[in-house]
């Protein structure tokens, strides 16, 4: 059966949320035979190795995603943290160096401050009522963004929004603050343009075989 690549990952991060291992590992080796450089898919794929213990595989393949995408501060902190565990911890900072370096490391509030221009001035946060300490998944952030998951996920890609912090389990959780830096984003890009180009609306679709 043939299906999208994003739809590949999607069945495998619905396997391994609800502890299908064993698929969730399949479907990733699948993409990877495919596309072996696929980031999400490596990321995710070191996240459940570890679970089963095998660090070693891990660590090859969390090193593997962030070369795949230097951009996403999660595939360094998942590597970072990996590596502090196992006491590697000069391995460690060489790591921590290279992120250093390409300014993954910043504050990544300072990056989309500067982005929408509000560096100086007082930002307004849309009003969300909730307890804090509570995070919101993608699917959630994109519909209070009122924006289609795609479009939060590539900006997310293209680091147009910085990555937020992961769970146990590899997935996104977006803070309030976040959350409002993404709504105030996307009012600003939908009043700065009135254009559509075809990225906007319609990606290449990649297929893989499952």
């Amino acid at each position: 059966m043939k299906v999208a690549v994003s739809e590949a990952l999607n069945i495998g991060i619905d396997a391994q949320k609800n502890g299908r291992i064993s698929e969730a590992e399949r479907v990733y080796l699948d993409i990877l035979l495919n596309f072996p450089s696929h980031p999400d898919a490596l990321h995710n794929l070191g996240v459940l190795v570890l679970s089963k213990g095998d660090e070693q595989r891990a660590c090859n393949y969390l090193n593997r995603s962030i070369a795949a995408n230097p951009k996403v501060k999660q595939f360094w902190l998942t590597y970072l943290n990996l590596l502090v565990d196992l006491g590697k911890l000069e391995k460690a900072k060489q790591v921590f160096n290279q992120a250093e370096d390409i300014g993954i490391t910043n504050d990544p509030f300072v990056k989309i401050r500067i982005t929408l221009g509000l560096i100086g001035n007082e930002m307004h946060t849309p009003s969300i009522t909730a307890l804090d300490g509570v995070s919101l998944s993608t699917k959630e952030v994109a519909a209070k963004a009122k924006v289609h998951k795609d479009t939060l996920l590539r900006w997310l890609r293209n680091g147009s929004i910085p990555e937020p912090q992961r769970d146990h389990r590899g997935w996104r959780r977006f803070s309030y603050a976040e959350v409002a830096a993404i709504i105030q984003f996307t009012k600003i890009r939908s009043s700065t343009t009135n254009i559509t180009t075809d990225s906007d609306i319609k990606q290449k679709v990649q297929w893989v075989s499952l």
